[in-house]
């Protein structure tokens, strides 16, 4: 399908094409006019927001509004973090798991499980042994054709009083690591462990506070005087280091490694290994490159990115900072923060020279290189010929391909493919304005994410519920 001849006519039919449950579960109807238009099968808008849990499938409603999710996979086992965002002292941390199974496309009534659906909840570790293969013993040209869904289910839950600003599983989970860790940060930068003594239970284990002595005692009425945590990020290459953020400009690196107890309720906290003062102003977002132990960007209130090396921190290299002043938004009440902030950093699964950014308020991802410092060498253009003015909230790398997904106010999951659009030193920077694939929500995407280490599905955040949609 052109879809330059379909954004001319502004009309759109919005989802993702290769869900084809979605085709059966809304009625057909004449394509919307909607922000984005592409090659998808159209859903069925309607104007009250109705309870979806009775028509969805590979659906999970939560009693809470949601914004942080992180999706891991073990054999046959998906575990689905998931967190609130709510004003005052009563938000929630869930762990939901999921069964795959799948149903055959010509009857909706009839399941047909990829095995038999366990009565309790298994750990993904100790699931990793159990077989994996799902395929029907029936020849493949025999088999009738179906649809691949997930049943999903709370196992446990936690409360916590702050909304957690980001959500990560151990990533050495998806290697057998020591159980299935859990890191959340909020006021403080808290560990869990999901425990089965019998049923699962989410246990704190570390308190992380951005203090700033490495050796100094923790106590529960000191966590309110020092600084809030903004985000963190998790090594994947070495799960035992952690880097935290904080609205005072800096940034701490944990060793996990070096714990120890803080004298209450079995919990631990950390050594530190180096504190620095990152950015001139607060500092939002940082990740580790790609495979590395010591190098890690951040994103700021200053509007800048930069590159640290933990062997040299004397030295800290700005590879974007803005070049044009500041635009007043339309719309948008003027606030204490710098209209040209970056809110979020993500880094390339699979090349260390690329990063991308999204700002406060806008509908574009700047794609940057480290090797080219100054200037993106792609933006993914979410104006869509000015038919869209909605931010984006949220970016996932896929974790196998330079694919980028975006959620956002606009109420769409977009997938933007990145590869092959390299510039060259001293060229304009490539503008992508047509996704790859996209899927529409009822409600804001508040988050999104992608299914270590698979990228075979992702996960869609907006209002209550948590939303499954096939990559492929």
């Amino acid at each position: 399908m052109d879809w330059h001849n379909l954004r001319a006519k502004h009309s759109s039919v919005s989802g993702i094409l290769s869900y084809n449950n979605y085709q059966g579960l809304y009625p057909q109807t004449s394509p919307q006019t909607q922000r984005f238009p592409y090659n998808a099968y159209p859903l069925d808008k309607q104007e009250n927001y109705p309870n979806q849990t009775d028509n969805r499938s590979s659906y999970y409603a939560s009693q809470y509004p949601l914004y942080g999710a992180d999706w891991v996979t073990l054999g046959n086992s998906d575990w689905v973090a998931l967190s609130s965002f709510r004003e005052g002292f009563q938000n929630r941390i869930l762990v939901v798991h999921g069964q795959s199974f799948r149903r055959r496309e010509d009857d909706e009534n009839t399941d047909i499980p990829s095995q038999d659906r366990p009565n309790s909840v298994e750990s993904p570790v100790s699931a990793q042994s159990s077989n994996s293969s799902d395929e029907l013993s029936t020849p493949k040209e025999s088999l009738p054709a179906f649809s691949r869904e997930f049943d999903f289910h709370k196992v446990a839950e936690i409360t916590v009083d702050y909304p957690v600003t980001n959500l990560q599983w151990d990533p050495q989970i998806l290697n057998g690591g020591p159980g299935e860790r859990l890191a959340a940060s909020s006021e403080v930068l808290r560990l869990y462990k999901v425990e089965y003594s019998p049923e699962p239970t989410i246990v704190q284990t570390h308190l992380l506070a951005n203090n700033s002595t490495a050796n100094s005692t923790l106590d529960s009425r000191d966590i309110n005087t020092f600084p809030p945590v903004t985000s963190f990020d998790w090594n994947t290459t070495d799960s035992s280091i952690l880097i935290t953020l904080s609205v005072d400009t800096t940034c701490t690196v944990w060793d996990l490694n070096r714990s120890h107890s803080l004298g209450r309720d079995k919990e631990n906290t950390a050594q530190v290994k180096t504190q620095l003062i990152a950015h001139d102003s607060e500092v939002f977002d940082v990740k580790f490159i790609h495979q590395s132990t010591n190098v890690f960007a951040s994103v700021s209130n200053d509007g800048s990115m930069r590159v640290f090396d933990l062997r040299s921190l004397e030295h800290s290299t700005i590879i974007y900072e803005p070049t044009l002043p500041a635009v007043p938004i339309p719309g948008v009440a003027p606030a204490h923060y710098n209209l040209q902030a970056l809110l979020k950093l993500l880094t390339s699964n699979i090349d260390q020279n690329y990063l991308s950014t999204i700002g406060v308020n806008l509908n574009q991802v700047l794609i940057i290189d480290m090797r080219m410092p100054g200037m993106p060498v792609m933006t993914l253009d979410g104006l869509f010929g000015g038919m869209s003015s909605a931010a984006i909230n949220h970016i996932e790398w896929h974790p196998n391909s330079n694919n980028l997904l975006t959620g956002g106010d606009d109420c769409q999951a977009l997938v933007w493919d990145c590869s092959g659009r390299k510039t060259r030193g001293g060229e304009v920077a490539c503008v992508v304005d047509t996704p790859v694939l996209a899927y529409l929500e009822d409600l804001e995407v508040n988050h999104v994410c992608w299914r270590r280490n698979a990228g075979d599905w992702m996960g869609v955040v907006s209002g209550k519920g948590f939303q499954a949609v096939q990559n492929s």
